[in-house]
């Protein structure tokens, strides 16, 4: 896990001017949001996901987002963005989260939304929180009435689904055919690439069936045509990176409110 957050970094670093740190969480306190006008929170999902045991602030990955409430209560940002899976709305978390926010008088605005409804052929809803000490504005969705092949590429060695696999799983994969117009992909997650059921989208292909690329997968979240993977960074890491992440295109309608 420590190279893997270690390669993690080098991909921040390798993209952005400002530099990412290594820090843990669950050490955070006060001092840390001293003179910091926005903070922006993705907490670990699996204690609401519908896969998992949904423990809720019982599970113990739940530690540093009660750190960093408690730290908010002591030096409010003026802005801050949350972001989570859906099963996140229904828990204690978020009535924890709403109370601490409400009580130190914070403007709230909450939606659930999903790069689908903005025109990209993705399906990755999320439940989205925006607070801030000022009026917020209304949020603005757009539609870039986008196809699939605008974000893919032509690898030169396709990654293809071995043939056992195909055989024995295909009537659980979501294949996709390039040129139909109304083709998208489900949400990607960190296990793509190792896991083969529930994991994501493949393509059909005139060799047989492939693995979307890391590339194609940071196009559809809306990287940008600039966006680098580290060199050392495997496949299978890059999955990782990409799966854990979020839509930059959703997140541009979720951040106007506050512009």
């Amino acid at each position: 896990m420590l190279r893997c957050a270690r390669v993690f970094r080098g991909a921040h670093n390798l993209n952005f001017l400002h530099k990412s740190k290594k820090f843990n969480l669950e050490q955070f306190n006060a001092t840390f949001l001293e003179n910091i006008d926005f903070l922006w929170m993705s907490p670990p999902c699996q204690p609401y996901t519908t896969k998992g045991k949904k423990r809720d602030l019982l599970d113990n990955r739940t530690k540093s987002f009660l750190k960093i409430l408690e730290s908010i209560e002591i030096n409010p940002p003026f802005f801050i963005g949350f972001e989570n899976v859906v099963g996140f709305k229904n828990s204690n978390a978020r009535e924890l989260l709403l109370n601490t926010l409400k009580k130190l008088k914070y403007n709230i605005n909450e939606v659930l939304l999903c790069p689908s409804e903005l025109g990209i052929p993705n399906r990755r809803p999320r439940y989205y929180l925006v607070a801030s000490k000022e009026k917020l504005c209304k949020i603005k969705k757009v539609n870039y009435s986008k196809e699939l092949k605008d974000f893919l590429i032509e690898p030169q060695k396709p990654h293809l689904i071995p043939e056992e696999k195909l055989n024995r799983f295909s009537n659980g994969f979501r294949i996709l055919k390039i040129d139909e117009k109304d083709s998208y992909t489900t949400c990607f997650t960190s296990s793509y690439g190792k896991s083969y059921m529930y994991s994501g989208s493949y393509i059909e292909c005139k060799d047989g069936v492939r693995f979307f690329e890391p590339i194609e997968i940071a196009n559809l979240l809306g990287f940008g045509e600039n966006f680098k993977f580290p060199k050392e960074l495997t496949r299978r890491n890059s999955y990782k990176l990409v799966g854990n992440s979020l839509s930059i295109f959703a997140l541009k309608v979720i951040l106007k409110q506050i512009i």
